[in-house]
């Protein structure tokens, strides 16, 4: 339906508008142009224009006068004289119709004349407080009663009725960041119920369904979203709404389904965001999808280009949020295929042009990057990188609840290689956050949880290594080789690589020792970097172990063999995975003894001791005092985002 052209929207003086006035006299009719520094004009420019637009919140006193006294060029002298020569002619100030400042002074002239003596004198009343510290006096709500004069003397079409305010909106996205659902609820309501124009339908109640659908979602609500979304289709369809149904559509495609069913993807359409588009990415990265990575990199490029399409020839306003989005998306396809450099390289690219707080953007990098370099051994640094006010400051309680489950999982995988079994049961464990959560990720002898997106690679190289545990693991070796099928099929060559290493572990209890040397000689390349120090040391051991039983334990294949147990043991005590150093350190000291080294052989054989004291210690540990402090922040933290 076609919604009518609203009338002139109230316009009421605020202590602002007179400082914004003055500024615009001194500027332009007081002083001559010639005595202003370009930079310094342009700079004033901008202020003015921000402020006359009212898109955000009016500055208050100290902070116009605080961008006036930072302004580039405002106390330069130097380069008056030398700039005067390039000038412009000076202009008196025009305030014809076209003039935007014109305009704006014209209109607080009329506002100005249309107050009465009192709303004279609380104008006077309200700039003074202003000038003097009390942001909020002048910006109370002007009451509409048209059987009383009030602060407005001569009244006209457009004072007679309560015109629309953001305030209630405001309201909305405040109870959106706590999820306070009954806030949330009443806010949209009282702004939809708004006088938006003349008409006798409003025409927005579908933007308000597809609103309280958004906020659901946002909070995993999927019931409640899918039935408000199911109203808002309805709605949209009958107001002929086509933009607004899209909107709907793409967003209930994104619900979802059930763990056997492929999620379906977007086709590209006029009115389709290009977000939509980038979303299908995620549905492509699920294990479960069974397309390879190459599927997910081809829909990016779409988005990318529905992005460009968006903006140049549809003129939509670019975002910040929008644009970077897709390095972000970038930065875990690469990691997904076990590119490790390259998902660095896109997630500081949007570090460096991203805002932070609440930037979804931010925050999904920030947390991969930690997580990351946790498993690289650095847990403190880690976590200090996600305890930084700037990570955590502005997030919603939606993004909080992301940011403590990483913290979470960062300890939790600390607590699982130093074999800290006592820890992870009477202190992690109850205090598990909600997330993606699989036991058998941290310890094994676990169940297997009921929906799994790794049932075709990630679980039977989890099973694998489980029966490894007890050397029953040439039971899976079907299940295995299906994995790595799926996994090269895919390019998920990280978990290719885990799964070739253990392929070569289990061709070892065949007696395969040639075939399985040649396998790890295949991986070595890709592992030797070290961009995955756990990954690297298990193929440093095996290589080890596949050289020795390949020679028959040859003083040569012993010698070469050290070197890569050595590296092993490096790698290992970086990360602090106590249980597999322990075999390192042991092996070391076999070898050493065998080639006559007692130097060596003694001193690992006495770090071989320390290992295994310090993984008994360890395993009996009860609770750690920094992490308990750790968390202890964690929750203060979430409390008082909680109380906003």
């Amino acid at each position: 339906m076609d919604v009518p052209d609203a009338p002139p929207v109230c316009f009421t003086l605020r202590p602002h508008h007179l400082h914004l006035l003055v500024m615009i006299t001194l500027l332009f009719k007081h002083f001559p142009r010639l005595r202003f520094h370009p930079q310094f004009l342009a700079r004033m420019h901008e202020i003015i224009i921000r402020e006359l637009s009212e898109t955000s919140a009016p500055m208050v006193y100290g902070e116009i006068m605080g961008e006036i006294e930072w302004a580039p060029e405002a106390d330069n002298q130097g380069a008056l004289d030398f700039l005067e020569a390039l000038q412009p002619k000076h202009q008196d100030f025009g305030s014809h119709r076209r003039s935007y400042y014109g305009y704006f002074c014209r209109r607080s002239l009329v506002a100005f004349k249309k107050l009465s003596f009192a709303g004279t004198a609380r104008l006077r009343e309200d700039h003074s407080a202003w000038l003097q510290g009390h942001n909020d006096a002048g910006y109370h709500k002007v009451e509409v009663d048209p059987m009383s004069i009030g602060d407005v003397l001569w009244k006209t079409t457009s004072d007679e009725y309560e015109w629309a305010l953001s305030g209630s909106y405001s309201q909305f996205e405040r109870a959106v960041a706590v999820n306070d659902s009954n806030l949330g609820h009443e806010s949209l309501r009282q702004f939809f119920e708004q006088h938006f124009h003349d008409g006798s339908d409003s025409g927005l109640r579908q933007h308000a369904l597809l609103n309280l659908s958004r906020m659901h979602y946002i909070r995993n609500e999927y019931s409640a979203a899918r039935k408000f979304l199911t109203e808002a289709i309805d709605v949209s369809r009958t107001s002929g709404d086509k933009v607004t149904l899209q909107h709907c559509q793409s967003l209930m495609r994104r619900m979802p389904r059930h763990w056997v069913e492929k999620p379906p993807v977007n086709e590209i359409q006029p009115a389709l965001h290009p977000l939509e588009v980038l979303f299908d990415v995620e549905k492509l990265i699920h294990g479960l999808s069974e397309q390879p990575l190459s599927a997910a990199f081809e829909k990016l490029t779409q988005a990318i280009g529905l992005y460009d399409h968006w903006i140049d020839s549809q003129g939509q306003i670019p975002h910040d949020k929008e644009e970077w989005s897709h390095h972000a998306v970038q930065s875990i396809l690469w990691q997904e295929a076990g590119c490790s450099r390259l998902a660095a390289i896109e997630e500081n690219i949007v570090t460096l042009f991203s805002p932070g707080g609440d930037d979804n953007n931010a925050i999904v990098v920030t947390l991969n990057r930690a997580y990351r370099r946790a498993r690289q051994g650095e847990y403190r640094g880690a976590l200090a990188d996600l305890l930084s006010p700037s990570v955590w400051r502005g997030l919603t309680l939606t993004d909080i609840g992301r940011w403590t489950w990483q913290i979470w999982q960062i300890l939790a995988t600390r607590a699982s290689r130093r074999g800290q079994i006592r820890l992870w049961h009477d202190f992690l464990l109850p205090r598990r956050p909600a997330g993606p959560y699989d036991a058998r990720d941290y310890f094994f002898k676990n169940p297997k949880p009921v929906k799994s997106s790794g049932a075709l690679i990630r679980d039977p190289l989890i099973d694998t290594m489980e029966l490894r545990e007890t050397d029953q693991s040439a039971y899976t070796i079907e299940r295995l080789l299906t994995a790595l099928w799926h996994a090269e099929y895919q390019f998920r060559f990280n978990y290719y690589r885990t799964g070739m290493i253990m392929l070569a572990d289990i061709g070892l209890e065949f007696g395969m020792t040639k075939r399985s040397q040649e396998i790890v000689e295949s991986i070595l390349p890709q592992v030797i970097a070290g961009d995955d120090l756990e990954q690297r040391a298990l193929a440093c051991f095996t290589y080890a172990r596949c050289t020795l039983a390949a020679a028959e334990r040859s003083v040569e294949s012993m010698r070469a063999a050290i070197s890569f147990l050595e590296q092993a043991e490096k790698d290992y005590t970086k990360i602090e995975c106590l249980r597999s150093l322990t075999d390192v350190q042991y092996l070391l000291s076999v070898l050493h003894h065998n080639l006559g080294q007692e130097p060596e052989r003694d001193a690992a054989a006495v770090r071989t001791l320390k290992t295994e004291e310090l993984a008994a210690s360890e395993a009996a540990l009860e609770s750690e005092q920094w992490v308990e402090d750790v968390w202890r922040l964690v929750t203060d933290i979430g409390a008082k985002m909680a109380m906003r």
